[in-house]
């Protein structure tokens, strides 16, 4: 009868680690073996949208937000990066996770020259929806810091164009980094896409 009991619990034991295991491949194989450590603390900031309304980034703490950088007169890289994040913004509303769980952040290098007016042209234009996507501008100084605050580089070339900084961040909801990307054509849509998700689990 002991040995019964014993015979029986080993083999519910095992059977919970075979459960467990084959738990974990699935969610790896679902979800990938990608891990995201925090890099850095996202910069805490206040700047105003495109119709001049404050917008904090303390106010989509618990969404998982992915921060992009542009300036409307950007010939190549800022174009390519805002139609990549037209993709994800689809993406992530399918899903039903756009605006509730998760927030696009766009903010320009150039507020001087990229007013609200300019703002709201530029996305009319490029029939960019405003679900879940937020275009932002602050003063030259709130812009230095923000810059500053994620490490973003940004120089005016003189010729009415701006160097700067190849780069997007995935924030938690805790405004921890936990992924930078590159911009442009360099971006892996598929790959923001699951990190995101997986930041939602």
């Amino acid at each position: 009868m002991v040995h019964k009991l014993i015979r029986n619990r080993f083999a519910i034991i095992a059977s919970l680690l075979i459960i467990t295991v084959i738990f974990v491949i699935v969610y790896q194989f679902m979800w990938g073996s990608r891990q995201l450590p925090v890099i850095d603390k996202a910069p805490s900031f206040t700047m105003s949208d495109m119709y001049g309304k404050p917008v904090s980034l303390q106010e989509s703490d618990g969404k998982v937000r992915l921060v992009s950088f542009h300036y409307t007169r950007c010939p190549d890289i800022c174009q390519a990066t805002n139609l990549n994040i037209i993709r994800i913004q689809q993406k992530l509303k399918e899903e039903g996770v756009l605006g509730n769980k998760t927030q696009l952040l766009t903010i320009t290098f150039d507020p001087k020259n990229d007013t609200e007016e300019v703002l709201q042209r530029y996305t009319a234009e490029r029939n960019i929806q405003p679900e879940g996507w937020r275009f932002l501008r602050g003063t030259p100084e709130q812009t230095k810091e923000v810059l500053d605050g994620f490490k973003v580089y940004v120089e005016d070339s003189g010729n009415g164009f701006l160097t700067h900084s190849n780069e997007l961040f995935l924030l938690d909801g805790q405004e921890n980094i936990r992924a930078i990307y590159k911009m442009g054509d360099q971006m892996d849509n598929e790959q923001i896409f699951k990190d995101m998700k997986a930041l939602l689990q």
